[in-house]
Formats: C-alpha cells, structure tokens, sequence
C-alpha cells in the first residue's frame, strides 16, 4: 500500500458514446453559428444536395465551392484564438507553479506543471534544462526513479548550467542508490504492464476465425431486423472476456479553454496532460512535440511513432483542428492512419456501389477485423441525418481539406507516387476525394464514436487532506470496429472497460447459447427514464429501441410515482405537471416545476458544501451537509440518489478529521442506496465498496475490512477483470491486513 493513509471517495460518473455530442465533438459554436447562418441563406436546389436521398460526394463538393475568401479569414480569426504554438513567456510561469506546488509537496501536480513549462520551452536552452530539472526533483519524490534519471539526462542535454551541477548530479547518485535498493520486479512502468496484460488478454482470445479480436465463444450473425449483431455460441460465464480490441483510430478530448491565448497561464490539469496522446496510457514524464505546445508523449516510440503516421501533417494544422471538433479531427486520423492510396481505393468501390453491396453478405464469412474496410463498412446513417447537419460537417470537411497538403499526404506513403509534379487539377480532385472520407467518417462517428474513460486522481487537494478524490471522466474519442458490432439494450449483458488504446468487454452475467450480446450505448434503464432513453436513442442513433427493459417498460404506464415526498405527510407523490400526494387523507398537491426548484436549490448547496471540503473548511461543510440532509428529508423519497451523494461528501468529510468509524457508518448508507437503485452485483456497487474498503482499512477495522475487500473484488473483478488497477489495489490492501500478526491463517 501507500505510504500514507489513503482513502478515495468520489462518485463514479458513467460515460459513454451516446453523450459525447455534450463535449468537444462538434466544431466551436462561432463556426457552428457561421454555418447555420450561411445554410438559411442556400436556396431549395441547394439545399436539396444535403437531402437524405444526396450523396456525400455530392454534398462535399457543393460546400468546396461555397469556401471563399471570407470562410478562410473566419477560420483565421477562429484558430488564431486557439493556441497550440510554444509561447516563450508561459516558460517562466508555469515554472514558478510548479515551484509552489514542489514547496507544498504535491509533487505529482507540480509535475504536470513542470511538463507544461517544457511542453513550451525552446530545446537547447537553459530554462529547458531548468525545467527538466526540476521535474526530476518532483519525480525523485514520488519514486518514479528511472523517470528521474531520464529528466536528468534531459536537463544534460539541453545545457544545464556549471553552477548548479552539484545539485543535480547528487540527485542523480541518490536515485541510482534508490534503484538497487528496490526490487527488479517493481521497475516496470504502467505502461509495460498495460501492454503485457492487453497481449496476455488477446492470447486468450485466440481461435475466432470469424473475428480475431473476440472469444471463440462469440459468434457474429446477420439479419434483416438487427443487421450485423453478435451472439454466443455456447453458454458464457460470467466475468469471461468476450472482446479485446485496440481502437483503429482514437483522438484525445482537448479543453478548448486551457489552449486558449487569454488562458495561456491557465493551471488547470486535463487529460491531455496526463494520458500519452498516441497510445492514451498514463504518463510520468511526457516529452514534448518540438513543434508545438499541444502534444505530449510517454516515450519517444510513441512520439515517433505519432509523427510518422498522423502528427506531421496535424501538428502543421494548428489551431484549426481545435476549431473543427474532435469529430473531424477522428475523421482526418482514420484517413492519415489508412494511408492516401488504400483511401482512394476504397473511395473507388464505394462510388462503384460494389463495396456497399457486398459488404453485409461478405461481413460474415470473412475475418471481421479492425481493419479499414470494417471500419469503412460500419453504418453512417446519411439517409437519417438532417440537412443543417450534413451542411455543417460537409464544410467543415471542405474547410480542413483546404489546409490539406496533398504532397505531403503522398509522401507518407510507404511507396509514393512517381513523378516530378502533380497538377492543380489533380491535388484539387485528390482532395475532393479524400474530404468526401472524412465526411463520411464525420457522420459514421455519430452514432459509431465510443467514448475511453479513465479514473484518474485529483491533483487539487488540500496539504493536510488525508483524503484524494478521484474522478471517471472521458478521455478520448475512438472507433472500434468489432465492438460497434454489438447492438444496443438499455439493460445489456456486457462491461466495458479500458487499457490504453484497447477496449475490453466482458459479461456483466451469464449468457446463454444462442442469446445476442448486448452493448449499452449510454441511456441505461437505471440511470435514465424510458422517455429520455427514447429520445436520445432516436435523435442521435435513429431507432426505436425494442429491448426487453423498454417493452417492459412500456406495458407498466399505471405507474407514475415519482421521487418526491409530500412536504406534510411525507407519503409519496404521483403525476406530471401537477403532483398529488397519494395520501388520500392528505389530499396534497403542488407543481413538479415546485419541487424541481427546490431539488435545484439543495444540488446547489450541496455542491457549495463540497468546495468547502476541497478548501479544507471541514466543519463548516460538515454543518451544511447535515442541513442539507435534513432539507432532502422533507420532499425527497428515501432512496433518492442525491442522499447517496451528500453521504459520501460526508464521509469524505469524516475521513479528513481522521474520523474513520463516522466515514464509515456514512458510506454504509450511500451503499444500502446504490444497492437498492443498481443491484447488488452492480459496478456501482463494487465501486462504492472500494471505497468502504479503504476506509475500514485506514480505520484498522481488520475483520470489516477483509470481507468488503472480498466483495468489492468480486464484484469489479466480473465488470473490469482480475488485472484492473482498482482489483488490484484491494489485492494489496488485503495482502498488508494478512500480514497483521494473528492473520496469517485467513
């Protein structure tokens, strides 16, 4: 275990492709309002080439012609505020935060800042010395040593001045010291341990000749009602590995804020300064694109690897892919990662219609890999997607492709093209062809895109916390062929989770022979009402969902209780727009518009208490967490899940004060709650658990400990796998408590 007392409390947000539309997918509103305002002014016939009966080419080429001169001076002003250029004087600012973060020894955030600082400087200067420097002082503390070693070798390289050369070079003996003295076996980096289980998983896999990245007990089907779908063929167990797939493309969620020039001095810590922007894993001690200020690496494989085959041509892009969404800039990917020739290619079947005719029949007596045709083959819905909406990606696509160089494109070609010039005319069509791609591609990420989430640490915690909060939030954004095969239900069979680049999916419960494998793609019955589930499920996938949760559903209309109390005889309360109590003693009633203000006003408050928390005013939120409580007492039914959240802030709250018996009286509530809503082999439930289990192993309740660690395991082990991050912390927690004299029989 750690070497400090630990506990992690935080809520887990569940986050998959069918929410992603809410981020950074789409392009900047200025330009989305640019485009809407240039679509109310198309005439009918215009118009009519973004109809559903249009084709992409078609619809591409009209928006070529539409960019003009004035669509590239937007652009310019669009991208000119979103900077991704080294800027010199964040150099010496970030420097100084990391400094402060060092002094207050949050090391792993002044590392982060550090990075920032080199992510800016100009390689062969002092300050980049400096600042490498002093990222393996940070690093050095936390126990990253060959990091460490490495930063120190950087800081060599760049010129690190004679005058302070005693102080590094003393590092340097200390860290070799501390290398011998710890254990071969505990040297490996995350990411070499990520790498080894993803091989090891796909070992496993092995036998599939249908699909090659899934379980032989999987097979893939075909028909006219489900289309391409996946069922088992034989009983399944459960917690078995079905698929383990690396992502054909992915692409970090950048913050748009953070990159831009009024907040070049922001501070805030993203993911795209923690995860490898190649292969997604989590970084030490990233190393810098020389080029730009935006992407980092976990080793130099990676960034050469990256440059190789997509960032050269990125990276010269600037600003603009930041304008564009991370939609466009996964298209640009999928097609820079598929190389110039095999686009065009493809792009000739396509036009041919023989790609598109033979694909379904073909699809399952072939390998189904994730390979380019799969990927190519997988549904865009075109006939499905508004008119403003294929205008937007069409000139957007258009847009991006102006920027293109097309010679560039050819020479990252394995075997490029002879010949001493190419024509005007020819880059023009070759350019044509490959926006239609994206285009394409845009509109297939609509309802194929998969969002990779992370858990990841806090790193704005207070000095004399014992508690570290931890968060699920996305991470990138990544097509995956084979698990795009996987229908929808809003109660599935399946957990999905992340190593990196690849996706693991596995059955969340037994699955019987013949039974179709099941995939939740974000509205889940337990999370989200049968209408919202409908709506969002026809708005952005285009169907009526059919699963048996829905039916189900459907054919229970009598029920219309909702998760309020009657604030005289706490009885529950029925109705839409009007609530009535079903009391009929009572006969009270009030607008929902009522309740939901005062369901608001509480979510407020208690947010406010929670910043309190993080700001180390812990009685004072304590006191607020309590009213609130008692506030939520009066209109809100009993197991209402904002009561689980305001008993985890207070065990959190609890756990700060050292508190260990109270933090977990509190999270032995929040678990009756999440127990009773999600069910008792829930992920939800095995993570409120961990948490539980970390504070009864902070609290020395030995015995407790033992059995919720067993639990917690149990549970996360089905959803995420024996090699997960978090099953394996409860595997040290419960080896350190064995070890306890008087234990060792357990």
């Amino acid at each position: 275990m750690r070497g400090r007392q630990r506990s992690v409390i935080y809520r887990l947000l569940f986050v998959c492709s069918s929410e992603l539309l809410k981020l950074m997918e789409l392009p900047v509103a200025k330009w989305q309002d640019y485009a809407q305002c240039k679509w109310s002014q198309l005439s009918s016939h215009e118009k009519g080439k973004f109809s559903p009966g249009s084709d992409l080419k078609e619809s591409f080429d009209a928006c070529w012609l539409y960019l003009q001169q004035e669509e590239e001076e937007v652009l310019e002003r669009l991208s000119s505020d979103l900077s991704v250029g080294k800027e010199p004087h964040a150099v010496l600012f970030y420097k100084d935060e990391g400094n402060k973060r060092f002094g207050r020894k949050q090391y792993t955030a002044a590392t982060v800042l550090y990075t920032k600082a080199i992510c800016h400087g100009t390689p062969g200067t002092e300050e980049m010395a400096v600042c490498f420097a002093n990222r393996s002082a940070a690093l050095f503390h936390l126990g990253h040593f060959s990091a460490c070693l490495e930063d120190i070798e950087h800081a060599q390289q760049n010129g690190y001045p004679e005058r302070l050369q005693s102080k590094i070079l003393q590092r340097q003996a200390d860290c070799l010291q501390k290398q011998k003295q710890r254990d071969i076996s505990n040297t490996k980096s995350s990411r070499t341990e990520s790498k080894c289980v993803v091989n090891h998983r796909q070992q496993e896999l092995k036998g599939n000749p249908q699909l090659p990245h899934a379980s032989s007990s999987v097979n893939l089907k075909v028909s006219a009602s489900k289309g391409r779908h996946l069922v088992a063929s034989k009983d399944i167990g459960e917690g078995e590995l079905l698929i383990c797939e690396e992502a054909y493309v992915s692409v970090g969620i950048p913050d748009r804020e953070s990159v831009t020039k009024k907040n070049t001095g922001d501070i805030s810590i993203t993911n795209c300064d923690l995860y490898c922007h190649h292969c997604l894993q989590r970084m030490t001690a990233p190393l810098p694109c020389q080029h730009c200020s935006f992407a980092r690496y976990c080793t130099s494989e990676c960034m050469d690897q990256a440059w190789k085959y997509y960032h050269n041509v990125e990276c010269s892009l600037g600003g603009y892919l930041l304008v564009f969404g991370v939609f466009c800039h996964t298209a640009l990917r999928t097609v820079l990662l598929t190389g110039y020739k095999q686009v065009l290619t493809i792009f000739s079947h396509y036009i041919s219609e023989k790609f598109q005719a033979c694909a379904i029949d073909e699809d399952c007596k072939l390998p189904y890999s994730s390979d380019y045709k799969s990927l190519f083959s997988l549904l865009s819905h075109i006939e499905h997607h508004k008119g403003e909406h294929k205008f937007l990606c069409a000139l957007t696509s258009a847009a991006l492709c102006k920027k293109l160089d097309i010679g560039l494109l050819r020479s990252m070609e394995t075997s490029p093209p002879t010949g001493d010039s190419v024509s005007l005319k020819d880059k023009s069509h070759d350019l044509q062809i490959l926006g239609s791609m994206i285009l394409h591609h845009m509109l297939q990420l609509h309802c194929n895109a998969q969002a990779v989430t992370v858990i990841h640490e806090e790193f704005h915690e207070s000095v004399t916390s014992l508690v570290e909060s931890s968060k699920s939030s996305r991470l990138a954004t990544a097509l995956f062929p084979v698990l795009s095969l996987l229908n929808h239900s809003c109660d599935p069979n399946t957990s999905v989770s992340f190593q990196g680049r690849c996706v693991m999916v596995r059955a969340s419960r037994p699955i019987r022979k013949g039974d179709e494998i099941l995939h939740c793609y974000g509205p889940h019955k337990l999370r989200m009402t049968f209408e919202k589930r409908q709506k969002l499920l026809k708005d952005q996938y285009f169907f009526v969902c059919q699963c048996k949760a829905c039916i189900q559903e459907q054919k229970s209309t009598g029920r219309t209780l909702c998760d309020f109390r009657c604030p005289r005889c706490h009885s529950f309360l029925k109705g839409d727009d009007v609530l009535h109590c079903v009391n009929e003693s009572c006969a009270h009633w009030l607008r929902r518009d009522e309740v939901l203000l005062r369901l608001q006003n509480l979510q407020c408050a208690v947010h406010a208490a929670l910043k309190q928390l993080q700001n180390d005013y812990i009685e004072i939120a304590l006191r607020r967490l309590e009213s609130c409580l008692s506030e939520g007492k009066e209109f809100l039914s009993h197991n209402h899940m904002l009561f689980g959240e305001i008993f985890d802030h207070l065990a959190h709250a609890e756990a700060s004060k050292g508190n260990w018996a109270a933090a977990a009286g509190h999270l032995q509530k929040s678990i009756e709650l999440v127990s009773q809503r999600y069910g008792p082999s829930s992920v939800e439930l095995g993570h409120e658990l961990f948490k539980l289990a970390q504070i009864l192993f902070n609290g020395r309740e030995v015995d407790d400990a033992l059995g919720i660690i067993m639990r917690a395991q149990d549970i996360l082990s089905v959803h995420y796998g024996p090699d997960n991050g978090i099953v394996q912390e409860l595997l040290e927690m419960k080896a350190c408590l064995l070890e306890l004299p008087g234990m060792n029989t357990v």
